[in-house]
């Protein structure tokens, strides 16, 4: 049997009714890891905040204003400070000494008259007080043997000028005439030379060319554009069935309103003017001969219906 913390004995009873005494708890034992990782933890936090203090561009810069000395400002100057040697003057009449140098260290004594006559002559060796002493001129002065010789130059005389004569002269107007409209003359074709022999037109496709036949003479001849591979010109021998001075043609992707001079053959193909293309020489059309507008008038004023057109290669 025990006794209990307030005085009240403990006991415990068994299977046979016994009473045994309780056995004493044993205390806890206190561990110290705990505070020794608390202590590890501050020591890493203290020592990352001193690093990231020492590497921190921040720090550094407020450093290095705090240890550098402050610049004083330095008062702006307009000029630049420029070391010129100045020269020496030796008056007439004093003796030059044996060391230049001895020039700037040794005062001159000389005498001048402020106010010389032309008979009166300078006088060495008198030392004039220095509220009379004047300025020596340029004439009066010698220059040092370490110094180039200065020539007075005579000022430049201005050259003489001729006066100019300004004058103004009143023109009349000019008379003109009226305005006259100009007459506009009637259209008429170029002259076609007349020939004996029937006219008929011959189409050589490999040439690109159109000639004009009177008879078996040629007349004249043309550069001009056929049908590509593609469409054509046809070949043979057929007759202008129709003159137009102007038409439309239209057919599959192409539409050209107001095409002069055309000479239908044969069917849709004929022989026409062009304005949409200069490439003479090339197959370009599709199937009619292709000229020039010119060419297309002359060749249109030559024929007439029933006139012979002769295509082949």
């Amino acid at each position: 049997m025990m006794q209990r913390p307030g005085g009240t004995p403990q006991t415990n009873k068994g299977s046979t009714g016994q009473h045994r005494p309780q056995p004493r708890p044993r205390p806890r034992r206190r561990s110290y890891l705990f505070p020794i990782f608390l202590v590890v933890m501050g020591c890493a936090v203290f020592l990352f905040a001193a690093w990231s203090a020492v590497t921190s561009p921040a720090l550094a810069s407020i450093l290095n204003i705090s240890s550098s000395p402050i610049a004083q400002p330095t008062p702006w100057q307009s000029f630049a400070q420029v070391m010129i040697a100045k020269p020496t003057y030796t008056p007439a009449g004093v003796v030059q000494p044996a060391n230049a140098m001895d020039v700037a260290t040794e005062p001159a004594v000389f005498a001048i008259n402020p106010e010389p006559t032309p008979t009166e002559e300078l006088s060495v060796g008198a030392v004039l007080p220095e509220a009379q002493t004047a300025v020596p001129t340029a004439e009066s002065l010698v220059l040092p043997s370490n110094t180039p010789e200065i020539t007075p130059t005579q000022p430049l005389q201005p050259a003489a000028e001729t006066p100019g004569i300004a004058y103004a002269e009143i023109v009349a107007d000019t008379p003109t005439s009226e305005y006259v409209q100009p007459t506009v003359a009637p259209y008429s074709p170029p002259a076609v030379a007349s020939y004996d022999g029937e006219h008929w037109i011959d189409v050589d496709l490999s040439q690109q060319r159109v000639y004009a036949y009177s008879g078996d003479v040629i007349v004249n001849s043309f550069v001009v554009s056929t049908g590509t591979w593609q469409t054509p010109t046809v070949t043979g021998k057929y007759k202008v069935w129709i003159k137009l001075r102007s038409t439309d043609m239209s057919g599959p992707g192409y539409y050209l309103p107001d095409v002069p001079y055309v000479m239908y053959f044969y069917k849709g193909y004929g022989i026409h003017g062009t304005y949409w293309h200069n490439n003479f020489g090339t197959p370009m059309s599709h199937g009619c001969v292709n000229m020039t507008i010119p060419d297309a008038e002359w060749l249109y004023n030559f024929s007439s219906v029933g006139t012979v057109v002769n295509v082949h290669y």
